[in-house]
């Protein structure tokens, strides 16, 4: 069996490239010293269920460490059934946009 799941590794995309269906990709800003940083969560293993009669959302819980400074920013995203964000907050950050961590990173769009 241990060979199938090597087979299965040479199709398996890495990292939340297009075509990964199961990636969450969002962006923080770190508010002490200003590093944007990707995050990359799975929301086939990384999502809690939301209970309220039923499952009525999922949550995302996430410790976030950059590389200039060491501040961890704690994320909380919510989530309704179809996966759309219905909440977000970060603790010693924010948000920030593709478009501005392609840019201060210097990588293409």
């Amino acid at each position: 069996m241990t060979w199938l799941r090597r087979l299965g590794g040479l199709f398996r995309r890495v990292g939340g490239e297009e075509g990964d269906a199961d990636a969450l990709v969002f962006y923080v800003r770190c508010e002490h010293c200003g590093e944007i940083i990707r995050v990359r969560a799975d929301r086939r293993s990384e999502l809690l269920q939301e209970f309220d009669e039923g499952v009525s959302g999922y949550s995302l819980y996430k410790d976030v460490l950059g590389t200039r400074c060491n501040r961890v920013l704690r994320m909380h995203v919510g989530f309704d059934l179809q996966y759309r964000v219905t909440s977000q907050d970060v603790e010693g950050g924010r948000f920030a946009t593709e478009e501005e961590y392609r840019s201060e990173a210097g990588r293409p769009g």
